[in-house]
């Protein structure tokens, strides 16, 4: 079998807040908000749909997300110039957004910053224009 795919079509998250998951993506983060249907909003995360779904009623209350579980550990969006890192941590911050500051990737030395959502799923902006060739 050959997977045979033309790229990301979306991203789907479960969060357990869906107004304050939107929030945080529209208002905060400044992400387009593209539609919201029943149970969901889908917004534009830099050229990428992630749909947003609130809990499943079969979910248990106290769930939450956890990156060490089977299953997502974190999303990554490449940017090219490292340079906006310490901008987007001072937005971050002045917004109360947990985050790691910048850092260095020890094998890569490229600079990239980790950020949580209002449920903790990470995300990074990483820079790929000091990532050597593999």
């Amino acid at each position: 079998m050959k997977l045979n795919a033309n790229g990301l079509s979306h991203l789907g998250l479960r969060v357990t807040d869906l107004a304050r998951a939107k929030h945080f993506y529209v208002d905060t983060l400044g992400c387009e908000l593209v539609r919201e249907t029943d149970g969901g909003v889908l917004v534009n995360v830099s050229g990428m749909v992630v749909a947003l779904y609130g809990a499943d009623p079969s979910s248990s209350s106290d769930d939450h997300f956890d990156p060490f579980r089977v299953g997502l550990d974190h999303l990554a969006l490449a940017i090219e110039d490292p340079s906006i890192l310490e901008d987007l941590k001072r937005d971050l911050d002045a917004a109360g957004v947990r985050n790691n500051g910048v850092e260095e990737d020890p094998e890569t030395h490229s600079k990239y910053i980790s950020f949580y959502d209002p449920d903790g799923i990470a995300w990074e902006l990483y820079s790929i224009s000091t990532r050597p060739e593999v």
